[in-house]
């Protein structure tokens, strides 16, 4: 029986025509898998990896697998926790599907940085993964454990970004930082100015996240030399990705104005573009076997 720590949530499946793969992208703070063709994901699975074990992935992966019409090809991953990493490999061997966990050198962009090999692959994949769904040039917010804002030129080069702690390290750090602030569900809150302790801290973390956000991406419009696009939207694309940007007042966070001033930060949505983007890579390198291929 699959442990109940491991979430799945079901697409539609169809025949495939592409390569299927199994993509995990494991964060600091989750695990996500899917079944994957192409730019396609079908069926997704999330594992919480402060409490899980190899046998909780182990058994998602197989389910995964299981519910495929045909065998997955092989496991891509991309990885920024070691040992997570460790343990996928010995999942991977228990299931006997091959495994490729993504480096920098597997991803085909051009980078304007000094060393792109210590730049963390989960960012030049979503920041590729976007360039190819969304041409160039972009701007991809991440909203995980961290949040990354990132810019990619008009000429597809990945220029770097912005690191700022994430939605939830935020409120976590407030509420173990601090004797009196509690820990508060992260939601849209209705008001800039709370009337009590929960609804100031729902207003700094969440607003001031969203402002520093916008922030950000505003300057790096600047920086790319594009002038603002009509009906108060941004030039390029600015797609943001990542757990949060699952929640359910995702869309009126960062798709809707916030107000007088506050045009709306996003061009859409994608909350699983890093698993789509190893589908995407899965067969850019497979169809290139001389260029650092997948086997």
């Amino acid at each position: 029986m699959v442990s109940e720590r491991w979430r799945r949530g079901q697409t539609a499946l169809r025949a495939y025509h592409l390569e299927v793969i199994i993509a995990v992208d494991i964060g600091n703070s989750s695990a996500k898998a899917a079944l994957v063709e192409g730019g396609t994901v079908h069926d997704l699975g999330r594992l919480d990896t402060s409490v899980a074990s190899t046998a909780d992935l182990a058994d998602g992966l197989r389910i995964l697998a299981g519910s495929a019409p045909e065998t997955p090809a092989r496991i891509v991953a991309v990885s920024v926790v070691d040992r997570w990493t460790e343990r996928l490999e010995r999942a991977a061997a228990e299931l006997g599907l091959p495994l490729t966990v993504v480096a920098a050198s597997h991803i085909p962009i051009s980078t304007a940085l000094l060393r792109p090999d210590l730049t963390g692959p989960d960012r030049l994949l979503a920041a590729w993964a976007a360039a190819t769904l969304h041409g160039t040039p972009v701007i991809v917010v991440d909203l995980g454990t961290a949040t990354t804002v990132d810019a990619v030129d008009a000429d597809g080069f990945f220029l770097g970004g912005a690191i700022l702690p994430g939605l939830g390290l935020a409120a976590q750090a407030l509420a173990e930082g601090t004797s009196r602030l509690p820990r508060v569900e992260l939601d849209l809150p209705d008001e800039a100015i709370g009337t009590d302790t929960s609804s100031a801290i729902q207003s700094g973390v969440v607003l001031g996240h969203i402002g520093a956000v916008r922030e950000l991406a505003t300057r790096m419009q600047a920086r790319l030399g594009l002038p603002p696009g009509s009906a108060g939207r941004p030039a390029a694309p600015v797609i943001v990705s990542g757990g949060h940007a699952a929640a359910a007042w995702a869309q009126q966070a960062w798709c809707q104005p916030g107000g007088p001033g506050l045009p709306a930060i996003a061009t859409a949505l994608d909350p699983g573009l890093v698993l789509r983007g190893l589908g995407l890579l899965a067969d850019h390198l497979a169809a290139r076997p001389g260029a650092g291929a997948i086997r």
